[in-house]
């Protein structure tokens, strides 16, 4: 059911197509993206580094927060790139060299990286899963929604979904259609841009 009147925050149906929005998109892209990143692979590393006395061998233990924090925050591709790049550092830093690694590196590796790419893989699935659902109810060629003026009121009705609603008068809903117009044309443009800068 569609709501008259206007919140504080927006419209109820903006609002509740944005509030899902995280969980369809990455939240972070660009400049932003590459630090995240970053921070994803130093902050386990200095973990790892304050704990080298109690902790010895290939552990990758504290990398794998961190890894699926970047598989929700990133697209795929910036995410894989935080366990690769955690790899060649713990080769590098604490397990002698990328040449000569210790024996429990590559099993320990092996194991790190196979667990990265599920938890990536899961994070991709459950966008595309989202997507998918909220695609489906998109889909307008059955009917659609049929507005109609009547006494200076707005009325909305759907094909074969019962009685009218009445949404407001004239002006107020004009003014929301307007709003709503204008937040969608905006969104496509930064969606444009943020492409772009890819």
């Amino acid at each position: 059911m569609l709501v008259a009147a206007k919140p504080a925050l927006g419209d109820v149906a903006v609002t509740g197509i944005h509030a899902t929005k995280w969980l369809r998109m990455p939240l972070v892209s660009g400049r932003a993206a590459f630090l995240v990143a970053l921070g994803a692979v130093a902050l386990p590393t200095l973990i790892r580094a304050a704990i080298i006395g109690a902790v010895t061998g290939c552990e990758f233990t504290p990398y794998l927060p961190f890894v699926l924090g970047s598989a929700i925050l990133l697209r795929w591709w910036q995410a894989s790139a935080v366990p690769l790049a955690s790899v060649a550092l713990m080769a590098g830093l604490f397990n002698g060299s990328l040449m000569h690694p210790a024996a429990c590196f590559l099993p320990a590796a092996s194991m790190f990286l196979f667990s990265s790419a599920v938890m990536i893989g899961f994070a991709v699935m459950v966008r595309r899963l989202l997507t998918a659902l909220q695609d489906r109810g998109a889909d307008e060629s059955a009917g659609g929604v049929v507005f109609s003026l009547e006494g200076g009121h707005v009325w909305a009705s759907w094909y074969g979904q019962g009685a009218p609603v009445r949404l407001g008068s004239r002006s107020k809903v004009s003014r929301m259609m307007e709003d709503f117009l204008a937040q969608e044309e905006l969104g496509e443009r930064l969606n444009r841009r943020r492409g772009r800068s890819f």
